[in-house]
């Protein structure tokens, strides 16, 4: 019976929603990992309330991206917790729901097994600011930034951004979906 136990427990961690390796910096990106000073200079408006000023993005999404940058400054450095749903702790495709919620007044299904099937399927390279992206098999979900960042729920950073550039979530990349 123990080893049941054991063994669904291993099964249910490994299928929970995945993240990058464990790096120095848990919440904010630094300089150095994302190499991108624009996102640097978003990152730090959000830190001290004042409005982002070069972080750039067409004009046509401007509004979805400011959207998103209000959700993520609500929700940044909030740990991840499997099955978590609020501000003591969520996992990726709740926060998901939330930041659709919040930026969209789109209600999404609770899982990444069903938000996988939203919308419609579109490639890499036509991603814009309020499209899904997946990873590990469609067992991680993010939402896209612009300049190939995602914010997401990290199981080892909590609500972060990071690069689609990065070798983990390159090497991890399913697919992307546009619902809006």
């Amino acid at each position: 019976m123990f080893k049941k136990i054991i063994a669904v427990a291993s099964v249910l961690f490994l299928a929970a929603c995945s993240s990058a390796p464990t790096q120095q910096n848990a919440g904010y990106p630094s300089v150095n990992e994302q190499n991108d000073a624009e996102l640097t200079a978003l990152i730090g408006s959000l830190k001290t309330n004042r409005p982002y000023q070069s972080f750039t993005v067409s004009p046509t999404s401007k509004a979805d991206y400011q959207k998103l940058a209000k959700v993520y400054n609500q929700w940044a450095g909030t740990r991840y917790r499997m099955g978590g749903t609020g501000a003591n702790g969520i996992d990726c495709s709740a926060f998901m729901q939330e930041t659709f919620a919040a930026a969209f007044g789109i209600s999404l299904p609770r899982s990444t097994a069903e938000q996988r099937y939203l919308g419609q399927r579109i490639q890499k390279q036509q991603l814009r600011q309020g499209d899904l992206v997946f990873f590990r098999g469609n067992r991680h979900v993010g939402v896209y930034m612009g300049n190939n960042k995602f914010m997401h729920a990290s199981s080892s950073q909590g609500v972060t951004i990071s690069s689609l550039d990065e070798a983990y979530w390159a090497r991890t990349y399913t697919q992307s979906r546009r619902i809006l």
